[in-house]
């Protein structure tokens, strides 16, 4: 397991979006679903740049998944936005948002994933090979941020893969 000790620039937003995320991840949990983080949360998880900010966390589940997580999230009454055009579920509490990306359609990379334990918040993660192939892919496709992908996928570039 990776030990994260460590906080992004915005720790205190930062550890109340991991209180968030230990709610969905006990529903998640409840259902059967092991959601992969990968974006932003992993590449800090990785990185470890303290300087960075993490404004949501972004998970891969399988899509076939959604349906049952959007009836418990209206059963307890969790905001939520489900767009069956961009395979995304995101999940709001006032400004906290997790997203869960379906991994059929998102991710085709390596299915070796990490655990990981920021500060007591235990997540799997994709492989820093994977992450590394997000940020590539994201940087040659993206309209509105290509130059801040292109530049963590360098600075994934330079970092070996953890065991």
């Amino acid at each position: 397991m990776i030990q994260i000790k460590e906080y992004p620039a915005n720790k205190d937003f930062f550890i109340r979006l991991k209180f968030f995320c230990r709610e969905i991840l006990d529903l998640c949990n409840q259902l059967r679903v092991t959601p992969i983080a990968y974006g932003s949360l992993a590449y800090f998880g990785y990185t470890k740049n303290k300087t960075i900010r993490v404004n949501d966390f972004d998970f891969l589940i399988p899509e076939i998944h959604f349906e049952k997580i959007i009836k418990v999230l209206a059963k307890n009454k969790i905001k939520y936005n489900y767009s069956v055009e961009w395979h995304t579920l995101q999940i709001f509490n006032d400004d906290l948002r997790i997203e869960l990306d379906s991994i059929d359609y998102w991710y085709s990379g390596p299915r070796d994933f990490r655990d990981f334990d920021f500060d007591g918040l235990i997540v799997k993660a994709i492989s820093l090979e994977g992450l590394k192939l997000q940020y590539k892919k994201a940087s040659e496709a993206s309209k509105d941020r290509p130059d801040e992908y292109r530049k963590k996928f360098s600075v994934l570039e330079k970092l070996k893969q953890v065991s």
